[in-house]
């Protein structure tokens, strides 16, 4: 009788501490300039300038939410001369934002209407998802994010082209194919503003939904 309330002790101690841990995580996560930290950085390692930048925070700000995700091990430094970058400690970190991201869509008409609204200001045709284009060769896919978030990660056969040169380089995009065009992920607006540009040249182009990431764990 004493051992087995040795061992119910034991696993009372366990899940306390389990739960906690998993807490303090969850707390880490739960600010919202966090999970947009999150989100950018998916994209490839960036400084606390740029981060400050996207997230409309001042420097000291920024620094304070990226110790805390630090902290608890979600993001992971690396140094070039004087400047320290950021990035996920592993791809596990975003697929975490990503089911609360696609929950809060599937649960908070909130944030749907928000995302519908600010597309319907574009006055583009419905984004694509990649369940529907993957394998057709008549896709031009196009990729209009910076180029060194490219050169981290890409989707197979995607050419770069950003958002800031595209106007110049309209000649590389073929008019007989229909142009996809992807940036960061479903809460990006590269991609709409360069489905505006390319349709009022003459083109065929639609959006992406998905960024690389998630289409990379479609295809696991």
């Amino acid at each position: 009788m004493q051992s087995n309330r040795y061992k119910a002790m034991d696993k009372r101690a366990f899940k306390d501490q389990a739960y906690t841990e998993i807490s303090r995580i969850t707390k880490a996560l739960s600010g919202p300039a966090r999970l947009e930290i999150i989100d950018f950085i998916a994209n490839g390692p960036k400084s606390v300038e740029e981060i400050a930048r996207q997230t409309a925070l001042n420097i000291a700000n920024a620094s304070q939410h990226l110790q805390v995700l630090r902290k608890e091990r979600l993001v992971k430094t690396t140094r070039k001369g004087n400047f320290v970058y950021y990035s996920l400690a592993s791809e596990e970190v975003y697929y975490v934002w990503k089911s609360l991201r696609d929950l809060t869509l599937n649960t908070s008409p909130i944030v749907s209407q928000l995302l519908t609204e600010t597309r319907n200001a574009y006055e583009i045709p419905e984004p694509v998802v990649w369940e529907d284009v993957k394998g057709r060769n008549d896709v031009f896919l196009l990729d209009v994010r910076p180029k060194d978030e490219f050169e981290k990660g890409s989707m197979a056969n995607a050419v770069s082209l950003p958002l800031d040169e595209l106007t110049d380089k309209l000649d590389i995009i073929p008019r007989d194919k229909m142009v996809l065009t992807y940036c960061r992920g479903m809460f990006c607006f590269y991609a709409d503003e360069a489905v505006q540009l390319l349709q009022s040249k003459g083109y065929n182009a639609r959006r992406l939904e998905e960024g690389v990431l998630d289409v990379k764990e479609t295809d696991k």
